[in-house]
């Protein structure tokens, strides 16, 4: 996870980051859990670019997981962009399934304003987060 943190900076100096979250994995159980963070970033390039440099680190990374939700070294998505609305075959912004899953939403709500509303719902990231409790999700000490 530190060797990404440190592919991100090199590629977006802007970069910071929510603590760490330990969680389950969701889709494919059978596996080790994942680590989860966000990552904040300020940037001038285009939506697609900022995807490419991530698809980019991903291969550097070797991601390479042997099923559909299987494990994986890195999983890197694009959630946001302002708030901006995109629905291409290829990206959707917001991700389509962020509210729906805390190992999102609860690293999320440490970097942005916990009250601002969710560019595709009528809810802030507060209460989408409340939404989400029942899932497991433990913070632990991991510096990026």
């Amino acid at each position: 996870m530190k060797r990404s943190a440190a592919l991100l900076r090199e590629h977006f100096s802007s970069a910071c980051f929510s603590p760490v979250f330990k969680t389950t994995a969701m889709g494919a159980e059978d596996q080790d859990d994942f680590l989860n963070a966000v990552c904040g970033i300020e940037t001038m390039e285009e939506p697609r670019e900022v995807l490419n440099r991530l698809q980019s680190i991903e291969r550097i990374l070797k991601k390479d997981p042997p099923y559909r939700y299987g494990p994986r070294t890195i999983d890197l998505d694009l959630l946001l962009y302002g708030r901006e609305m995109i629905d291409t075959p290829h990206l959707k912004i917001p991700h389509d399934r962020m509210q729906e899953r805390r190992f999102v939403l609860e690293p999320l709500v440490a970097l942005v304003d916990a009250g601002s509303i969710h560019p595709a719902f009528t809810e802030t990231w507060n209460d989408l987060l409340k939404k989400t409790l029942n899932q497991e999700c433990e913070r632990i000490d991991l510096i990026l």
